[in-house]
């Protein structure tokens, strides 16, 4: 007899280990670690599992009589490789997630679900077209169970006159467009043996992924620059051994050309290559170059995909279909079969970071694969993180520069307007009067101008005259922001949980009149019309882009101008290669500047080098203003001469001296309940056993630990939740990571706990 060892994967996380089960004898010969099946479980109809290990004998203790069997196997498209089990491994350890979680992260659920694949129906002639056309002219009687007919029903007419048209197979749409001919007529042909209809798979990946023009190799003319680096990096990628290189280039110095030439030498030498971009918005517009040359051999997968396009990527990924990856944080699973190479573009971005479990980073998770796959891993930014920075400066990375803009293009003009000298000139326009003059006059000369400006929304928020209460979210510790929607209705949005509620027309608190303060993109995009009167603008936001292909459908609009001027937030200030954008306007510069973040110089300093890297490019010069209250601060003027190296040096002089990473590492710990007493109660107790754990000589000796908090989270309450928090400086080790895990499960063991979450998130994006 075969005993299975078995993780489930619906149950909560003091519930996550193996349980025995045996197997069958008919499932015998197909099963093996990695396989998902279905199990019994204490009562519970059927659950989902995923077998780790097998064995010819029970776990010590268990008696054979008391096993169960495993009840169902599913398909082999579905089983984990032995390289996916690692990664869940890792995965589990690494974030101490469990294991539904790391395979809900994974693996698309429409596969685990069993969903099948979209069926096309098309039909076909069943007899010679020349009897066909006898039947349509009444020469030929239609003969059908015994009795002769003539074919009067026009919506039959129609369907063999357009199959006779096509001369091949159509599809039940082609034949019931237009509205003669409909599927009961095709259904009676059938019946009469004149027609056969057939089923075939669609592979929605397919659809998704090669919308380009394919067929299209374009010879790739690299600069004497770009070809020391790609021969640098081909060198590591074919080394025959794990590498990691760091490739560092300015705004448009031709970093995608660079990786363009590397995986035809990947894929050339029959490996699969992995290409992960920072969020959804940038996809489209990347996959259309990718697409056209490398077509049918392409992959997308990213959330704003149907559960079904997912399925069919991951199995065409799964079966060999698929020699090139593309997609966001989540892609970096896919399961090719002989990886070659993983690229990380824009690697310093914080959207590869998963904030809910597993919290697991990509790049980490790519580090991974190719350590243990033999594959090469390739981070590229214009502003690395610190953290890769860092490594490639200790040797764990090859650094590899691009110092020169691609071309004839140079780096843009750039003027910091001090916004502190508007009022006193008698403007209160978020639009300073410098920028201003500049977005005319670039739009008289036919030029094309970006406007970056990271908060959505109309207003900011809305205030209380009399008492200055500001209206916040019912169920969030945050204010809401005023927006307008299309049909000119003002309302107002937590941008947390996204709750939408009417403006009030008194302060809830006092009675006393509202106003609204502040602007985001919604006012700008009103001020502009009567700052540039008669140019073109769109707006490009979260709430002007949540239609599945609105993104890729305005940047095409911008592209082809038929706008003058683009107006965002982020989505405007990353990938983007415009040619007639000559002007590049930054405003509310320096409000980063303020989070409570270690990390927010460095971010602001990436940021505005992101988006003033939008203007000028090829033979045409561009400028950049960047408006601030704050002209005189160190990131601001570093960004100003696009000065990454003396950010680094900065930025990391700073980490070091107040120990921060990649100095150390951070643990996030935070309690979470519906009810406020819990969650003090909660901390309360994390607090205790966090401390008298640390008492323990194997950690306080081996891995010194730092506690701070307990404290309240900086948005404390949020969907209705209250969070408190607890951060811990360490380093992560095996030993580390068991502390943790001991901690948490001995928590939730622990009288106080009752009513909370419980959550940890190693080197978390924000504190």
């Amino acid at each position: 007899m075969v005993y299975a060892g078995v993780r489930i994967l619906d149950v909560p996380a003091k519930a996550d280990r193996e349980f025995d089960y045996a197997v069958p004898e008919e499932f015998a010969p197909e099963i093996k670690a990695g396989s998902f099946v279905k199990v019994p479980l204490r009562g519970r109809r059927e659950c989902t599992g995923l077998v780790t290990r097998l064995s010819d004998r029970p776990a010590e203790g268990l008696s054979p009589s008391g096993i169960k069997e495993i009840s169902g196997l599913l398909p082999g498209y579905v089983s984990f490789s032995e390289a996916q089990m690692k990664v869940l491994g890792y995965l589990c350890s690494s974030t101490l997630c469990t294991a539904g979680e790391a395979v809900g992260a994974m693996i698309p659920s429409a596969v685990l679900g069993g969903r099948t694949g979209r069926i096309e129906k098309s039909v076909s002639l069943s007899v010679p077209g020349e009897e066909i056309r006898a039947m349509l002219d009444g020469s030929l009687p239609v003969i059908s169970g015994g009795r002769r007919s003539r074919l009067s029903s026009p919506g039959q007419r129609e369907v063999l006159i357009r199959l006779l048209e096509a001369g091949r197979d159509l599809t039940f749409a082609e034949i019931c467009s237009g509205g003669v001919a409909g599927r009961e007529h095709i259904s009676a042909l059938e019946r009469k043996g004149l027609v056969r209809v057939s089923g075939r798979e669609i592979d929605r990946s397919l659809i998704a992924a090669d919308d380009g023009e394919s067929g299209r190799d374009e010879a790739l003319e690299l600069s004497e620059e770009q070809a020391e680096a790609c021969a640098e990096l081909e060198r590591l990628a074919f080394s025959g051994k794990p590498a990691a290189a760091l490739l560092e280039g300015v705004t448009g110095s031709g970093k995608t050309v660079v990786m363009l030439k590397l995986i035809d030498r990947v894929l050339a030498a029959g490996k699969g290559v992995i290409l992960l971009l920072p969020e959804i918005a940038l996809t489209p517009q990347t996959l259309a170059v990718f697409s056209r040359r490398f077509a049918g051999r392409v992959s997308l997968i990213h959330s704003g995909l149907s559960d079904g396009e997912r399925r069919d990527a991951y199995i065409r990924i799964r079966e060999g279909g698929s020699s090139l990856v593309i997609g966001t944080r989540s892609a970096v699973f896919a399961p090719l079969p002989d990886l070659g190479m993983i690229i990380i573009d824009e690697e310093q971005e914080h959207t590869y970071k998963s904030d809910s479990s597993p919290r697991y980073h990509a790049r980490d998770i790519a580090r991974f694969r190719c350590a243990k796959e033999n594959a090469f891993l390739l981070l590229a930014s214009a502003t690395p993180s610190l953290e890769s920075r860092y490594k490639a400066e200790k040797g764990l990375y090859s650094l590899v520069r691009l110092n020169r803009r691609y071309g004839a293009a140079v780096l843009p003009e750039v003027t910091v307007a001090d916004m502190r000298r508007e009022p006193g000139a008698g403007s209160l326009n978020p639009i300073g009067s410098l920028l201003a003059s500049k977005l005319a006059d670039n739009f008289a000369a036919g030029g094309q101008s970006i406007l970056f400006l990271n908060r959505r929304g109309y207003n900011n928020y809305t205030s209380c005259v009399l008492c200055g209460a500001a209206y916040q979210c019912p169920g969030c510790s945050v204010s809401m922001t005023y927006h307008v929607s299309r049909a000119g209705t003002g309302m107002m949005v937590c941008h947390w949980c996204g709750r939408h509620m009417p403006v009030p027309e008194k302060c809830p608190s006092c009675g006393g009149a509202m106003i609204r303060i502040g602007y985001g993109t919604q006012k700008i995009e009103e001020d502009l019309a009567k700052t540039v009167p008669g140019a073109r603008i769109l707006r490009m936001d979260a709430d002007t882009t949540s239609a599945k292909n609105s993104y890729d459908e305005m940047l095409g609009r911008f592209r082809r101008h038929e706008a003058d001027i683009l107006l965002g937030t982020q989505m405007v200030t990353k990938g983007h290669d415009f040619p007639d954008v000559t002007l590049v306007g930054v405003l509310l510069a320096d409000t980063s500047l303020y989070y409570d973040d270690y990390r927010a110089g460095e971010r602001t300093f990436a940021l505005l080098t992101q988006v003033i890297g939008r203007a000028g490019r090829r033979d045409r010069a561009g400028e950049a203003v960047i408006q601030t209250n704050n002209p005189d601060h160190e990131i601001i003027a570093l960004a100003k001469k696009q000065d990454y190296e003396s950010m680094y040096s900065r930025e990391i002089k700073l980490r070091e001296a107040l120990t921060f990473p990649p100095f150390c590492d951070i643990a996030l710990l935070t309690v979470t309940s519906e009810e406020e007493n819990k969650a003090a109660r909660g901390i309360s107790v994390l607090n205790r056993k966090l401390r008298d754990k640390l008492g323990s000589d194997v950690f306080s000796h081996n891995n010194p630990m730092f506690v701070f908090g307990p404290f309240e989270a900086p948005v404390y309450r949020m969907g209705n939740r209250y969070r408190m928090r607890m951060v811990v400086k360490f380093r992560i080790t095996s030993l580390s990571r068991r502390f943790f895990t001991e901690l948490l499960a001995e928590y939730r063991s622990t009288p106080g706990s009752e009513g909370t979450l419980i959550s940890v998130d190693f080197n978390p994006t924000e504190l």
